[in-house]
């Protein structure tokens, strides 16, 4: 069983890994335009080939693909952060020979973990600053997309809909149904979020423990 320190110093070290992914596929994907647009004006078979001989792809490369991207990634980020909280809560668990699990505490997700953590573990979880309140929102966005599909209704969904107001790389597009838009920096900004808790997390876990 890995220690505490070892649990969050390893996440530190998947974010990093994580934000280079989300780097490397949003240049991907200007790259990909760039090319299809240069297939539209050129005799080229195989670019022809690549894009399926469509000439209609410029809106899909430029905002319909990458913001499926982006939902994908929004769903797995908030999926690893409760995956990482739930790990260190069995580590604590371990670690101090305690005989109740964090799954025997009420409620779900981050907040379940965090309760079991500021309750048994002798680690000052950092959710006063603004990283956890950036965690706690995306968790918020990430609902919309995952019981939602992107669709934000404006009479259920009015907590989102003024986080996706208050956040400059949010918003929502209003059509026959209100859709929700990610921008790249969202996503960037949620993983240096997540890394900055984290790296204060490690600083207590040498403190503490």
């Amino acid at each position: 069983m890995k220690t505490p320190y070892q649990v969050v110093a390893y996440f530190c070290s998947e974010l990093a890994s994580y934000k280079l992914f989300v780097e490397i596929s949003e240049r991907n994907w200007i790259e990909e335009n760039n090319r299809y647009t240069s297939s539209l004006f050129e005799d080229n078979e195989t670019e022809a080939f690549r894009f399926s001989y469509r000439t209609d792809l410029s809106s899909k490369l430029n905002e319909d693909f990458p913001q499926l991207q982006r939902k994908s990634y929004l769903i797995m980020l908030v999926s690893i952060f409760e995956d990482f909280m739930n790990d260190l809560c069995r580590s604590i668990e371990f670690q101090m020979n305690l005989n109740i699990s964090f799954n025997e505490f009420s409620g779900s997700g981050i907040e379940r973990a965090k309760k079991y953590l500021s309750k048994l573990s002798p680690i000052s979880l950092p959710v006063n600053g603004a990283e956890w309140q950036t965690i706690k929102k995306a968790q918020e966005i990430r609902n919309i997309v995952a019981h939602n599909a992107g669709h934000i209704d404006n009479q259920k969904h009015l907590k989102q809909l003024e986080i996706v107001k208050r956040n400059k790389n949010l918003e929502a597009e209003h059509y026959a149904r209100t859709h929700l838009k990610i921008e790249s920096l969202y996503i960037l900004d949620l993983i240096d979020s997540m890394h900055n808790f984290s790296s204060k997390l490690l600083e207590e876990c040498l403190k503490t423990i």
